[in-house]
């Protein structure tokens, strides 16, 4: 009989919730490069008026504001690939999983983002009994979520027996 004893799940579920919080880091961080290029193109024109003025300010913070922009764009294109890299190794890890629903509550809650609420909808929400047994349905899906996880901690645990 094979063993079924439930493996420790935890560094699947964090392995996980990082690459989520990563996705929104690089999210983030691509808003910020938005707001240097939108000061960059606001950045003043040179006055006409024949009135004196000190020019280096607007210089200086033209230079300041390509040199973060420059900086960030190498900084999110660096995140982008360990995201590409751990994405396609994650994917290596959830083609794994036998059943379909495992695979689709990784993906759309991990990959995509979805809430809870939204998981049910796609997993369940087209049952005719989905109202009146909705509550079933949410633990069925938390339960197929505990499975994907110990179904993916097994097969890394077995990945690292087999390279030792």
């Amino acid at each position: 009989m094979a063993n079924k004893k439930r493996p420790n799940t935890d560094f699947v579920k964090e392995r996980l919730e990082d690459y989520l919080a990563a996705d929104r880091d690089i999210e983030l961080q691509e808003q910020r490069l938005d707001r240097i290029e939108m000061k960059l193109k606001s950045i003043g024109s040179p006055s006409y008026s024949g009135m004196p003025r000190d020019p280096s300010p607007s210089q200086s913070r033209m230079a300041d504001l390509v040199c973060q922009k420059i900086d960030l764009e190498n900084e999110i294109k660096q995140m982008i690939a360990k995201q590409k890299k751990e994405r396609t190794e994650l994917e290596k890890i959830i083609k794994r999983l036998r059943h379909a629903n495992e695979r689709a509550v990784i993906r759309m809650r991990y990959f995509d983002g979805m809430r809870w609420n939204d998981v049910l909808d796609v997993l369940f929400g087209d049952r005719p009994d989905f109202f009146d047994k909705e509550e079933s349905y949410e633990r069925t899906m938390y339960n197929i979520h505990g499975s994907a996880l110990a179904n993916m901690a097994r097969y890394i645990e077995a990945t690292k027996k087999d390279d030792t």
